[in-house]
């Protein structure tokens, strides 16, 4: 009587998981008596049964009874053994190579050091495999799967708990099926990796069989590791680290109590006791695990009662800002998609293929500290770009045409507007829709009489075409503004941080860095200057000389076109300065005064040198004087690789991504070398010099003021393409080349201020200066022993005469400096004597 009252009081007095005290001294109280709910079992009368005969083999187990049952059950575990076995068993263990490895891919911390920045994982894998050692044995990651899944793990040897399998017999029996499993963790192992997860007798069986052969073949750590690298824990993880990074963001080595708990309670049903799902299910099953680790004596009450207190204080409010149904792959590693995804294609098509089970160690070039600034500044920037209000486009040609078409031609002549074209009048489209509408099936009928559809194909070509290209006008639109960013080293060509659009997601993945070919604008004025210079350099006693002090006719000219059109280019700002030299012509980037500079060196002087400092073949360049003003369309790579040659010294580089490739075994499969490449010198010390001292002006006092730099030296260029479709800035420091590109991915005006230093020179100099941060301060190269410094007139740009009353002092390669008088105050001259490009005026290639 005493006894069942005893029971009944204890029965009375147990608290439910929820009723816990919030109290951390209450929860080590409760811990110690033990009242929490007992481990999940399938009944009363099983579970009155079960402890009642477990109870009986444990006190008979140390008794000549308990060894002849022991006996006993290893004989019926022979028998089960010899019919299940078959002899794919050990073939499947001792065949086994292990599991697939993800790739990693590894960036540059600021102590030069690799860092994982990306796991290459596939939709099927979910899976980040973790290393045991012996020693890893005693972690808490460790002890709290063994306490919950296989309390006698270290000690059996045959792979099978026979306790265990008596206990599941007794439950299946009363059952009348398999209602309870005997598996150790190395039959967890069998299960997982080669066997179905089917409930029957057979499959058990299976399991202690292979469960023999691995106890057989590996050691203990192994067999966990393999468990630990199998095992899946919910919202699509496969693994203990898989989940240890989805859950809590860090490696399982690195748990501690609270969270391995978590981990642990979820072996069983992962999908119904997800924290993030179900907190309250999962707290009840956390409480039975830190139950269970006390009775193992894995952990004492008073540290359970702290692990419990960071659960309910710290990590479950933790789990308010995450979504229920995130899932694993949505915030696995990968820090910087468009790096990751730009290696991934540098990589060659047979590493592709194994890209994600083979486990290659793909050591990168990118710096993380350089990546980072990139994505802080170009997203942001971006973001605010695309947030400004827009204006709808006009497309109310056929309008303006009916209102205002027949005294246009006035307006224009009057304000100098320019030349107004429509598309198609409203009496050609009308036309046009019921031509189509019409007659369209007419034509089909006699195209199949006369057994030929070029007709029809023809009206259904033009309607795909149009159906395209408004397909692809409206994706533009919604991506709205985007842009591009490379960052290399000239000294190596070492590419350390790319940006390829707004983000990386799904509809935007194009890496436009790379694949965005786009006209450069004035950001190409100094690849032209520069072979005009270099050649100049290299052919002192040439007719044609382009100095830094040459003085060309800023002012509106006309061309003709080889097709006989007229082109008329014109400065941004729609304003004029004259007679001007060489330097206030870039610094504040003249477009007249490039198309001169092109036409007067012409391009046979001139493309040699813009080949070489690009490294595209010469005939990829169109021979006319629009070339000066970016016609070319390049990518930000492409201008990149460029711009280094001026930043290298003038030497060509290079560019890669990729350092280093090591197989899961460490073995070298592919390295550069960049230090072991014969660097080939494409500009004349000189020349360099000159465009580095060009290009800096541009920056203190041009068009590219907004790229300024706080205590740094920089050169670099502003780019701006007709009706603002383009925006670029493309500059450099002595050890990091960086261009930016903004535009839509269709030809569409970025509107009013849509200019390379209005939208691409802020955001460049916000990222340098953060991504340089940290680094040594590195000056420009002083002058080179063929550069001398004379004085030549500010006007004229030549020998100065007494009278000439303003005179500055240029730089010039030797040989190359003015020798002519100034013509400018010399015999009642008030201005100076032009330079001429020639006497034909017309962009033909034949005449050069």
């Amino acid at each position: 009587m005493g006894k069942k009252a005893a029971k009944s009081s204890v029965k009375k007095g147990r608290k439910k998981p929820s009723q816990v005290s919030a109290s951390p001294t209450a929860d080590l109280e409760e811990y110690r008596k033990g009242i929490f709910d007992p481990p999940e079992g399938v009944g009363l009368a099983s579970r009155v049964l079960f402890f009642s005969i477990g109870g009986w083999l444990q006190k008979k187990a140390a008794g000549s009874l308990g060894r002849s049952l022991a006996i006993t059950g290893l004989i019926g575990a022979g028998i089960i053994f010899c019919i299940t076995f078959t002899f794919a068993d050990p073939f499947l263990v001792w065949s086994d190579s292990g599991y697939d490895r993800p790739s990693e891919l590894y960036g540059i911390d600021p102590d030069g050091k690799p860092v994982l920045i990306a796991r290459y994982l596939n939709s099927e894998s979910g899976r980040e495999p973790v290393h045991l050692t012996d020693e890893d044995l005693r972690l808490p990651v460790a002890r709290a799967f063994i306490a919950t899944e296989d309390n006698g793990f270290e000690s059996h040897w045959l792979g099978i708990s026979p306790y265990g399998v008596a206990r599941a017999a007794v439950v299946n029996l009363l059952a009348g099926g398999i209602r309870e499993g005997a598996s150790t963790i190395t039959q967890q192992v069998a299960r997982l990796r080669y066997l179905s997860r089917e409930r029957s007798f057979i499959r058990k069986a299976r399991e202690a069989s292979l469960a023999f052969f691995l106890e057989r073949k590996y050691s203990k750590a192994q067999i966990l590791e393999i468990y630990f690298n199998e095992v899946p824990l919910g919202h699509g993880t496969r693994g203990v680290e898989a989940a240890s990074h989805f859950y809590f963001g860090k490696d399982a080595k690195k748990l501690n109590w609270g969270e391995v708990a978590v981990l642990s309670s979820l072996t069983t049903r992962p999908n119904d006791l997800t924290p993030l799902k179900y907190p309250s299910d999962s707290a009840k099953k956390i409480k039975v695990v830190f139950q269970r680790l006390i009775e193992t004596g894995m952990i004492t009450p008073e540290d359970a009662a702290k692990a419990h207190t960071y659960l309910r204080k710290e990590y479950y409010p933790s789990l308010y800002n995450r979504s229920p149904d995130e899932n694993y792959f949505g915030v696995r590693t990968n820090r910087f998609p468009y790096a990751t995804a730009y290696v991934l294609q540098e990589l060659s098509s047979r590493m592709k293929r194994n890209i994600y089970t083979a486990g290659y160690k793909i050591y990168s070039t990118i710096e993380v500290q350089h990546q980072q600034a990139a994505e802080d500044q170009m997203f942001a920037w971006l973001q605010k770009l695309n947030r400004r209000p827009k204006r709808a486009d006009f497309d109310k040609f056929d309008v303006f045409d009916r209102e205002a078409g027949d005294f246009y031609p006035l307006i224009k002549d009057l304000f100098g507007m320019p030349e107004y074209a429509v598309k198609q009048t409203a009496a050609e489209r009308d036309f046009s829709r019921e031509f189509a509408r019409h007659w369209r099936d007419d034509l089909d009928l006699l195209n199949l009489m006369s057994g030929d559809r070029k007709v029809a194909l023809a009206f259904e070509e033009d309607r795909n075409r149009e159906n395209d290209a408004s397909s692809e006008a409206r994706r533009a639109e919604e991506l709205g503004i985007q842009g591009a960013l490379i960052s290399l080293r000239p000294q190596t060509g070492a590419i350390t941080a790319v940006i390829g659009g707004t983000g990386f997601g799904r509809g935007n993945q194009i890496l436009r860095f790379e694949q965005a070919r786009r006209q450069p604008g004035s950001s190409f004025k100094p690849i032209v200057y520069a072979s005009g210079l270099d050649y100049t350099g290299r052919n002192p006693g040439t007719d044609r000389k382009l100095t830094a002090s040459t003085v060309l006719d800023d002012s509106p000219q006309h061309w003709l076109s080889a097709d006989l059109s007229e082109y008329s280019p014109e400065n941004y700002s729609g304003s004029y300065m004259g007679p001007i030299r060489m330097r206030p012509a870039l610094v504040m980037s003249r477009n007249t005064w490039a198309i001169q500079a092109f036409t007067y060196m012409q391009p046979d002087r001139l493309l040699p040198g813009i080949s070489a400092i690009t490294d595209l073949p010469e005939d990829q360049f169109p021979r006319n004087a629009t070339l000066a003003l970016g016609s070319k369309e390049m990518t930000p790579l492409q201008m990149a690789k460029a711009y280094a040659v001026f930043a290298s010294g003038g030497y060509r580089i290079e560019p890669y991504l990729i350092q280093r490739i090591e197989k899961s075994d460490g073995e070298v499969i592919y390295e550069s070398k960049p230090e072991e490449h014969k660097k080939q010198r494409i500009l004349l010390e000189g020349t360099v010099f000159l465009i580095n001292s060009l290009l800096q002006d541009v920056i203190s006092e041009g068009t590219g003021t907004a790229a300024h730099l706080y205590g740094r030296p920089a050169a670099g260029k502003t780019g701006t393409t007709d009706r603002s479709t383009n925006a670029w800035f493309v500059g450099y420091t002595p050890n990091l080349v960086t261009a930016i590109y903004i535009g839509y991915d269709i030809n569409k005006s970025l509107g009013h201020g849509g200019t390379g230093g209005g939208m691409a020179a802020p955001v460049w100099g916000r990222y340098m200066n953060q991504a340089l941060k940290g680094e040594a301060v590195m000056s420009f190269p002083s002058a080179p022993a063929d550069i001398v410094q004379a004085t030549v007139c500010r006007t004229s740009g030549k020998r100065p005469l007494p009278q000439c009353p303003d005179t500055i002092t240029e730089y010039f390669i030797k040989g190359t400096v003015p020798t002519e008088p100034c013509d400018a105050h010399s015999g009642g001259h008030s201005t100076p004597v032009i330079v001429s490009p020639g006497s034909e005026p017309v962009l033909n290639e034949d005449d050069f």
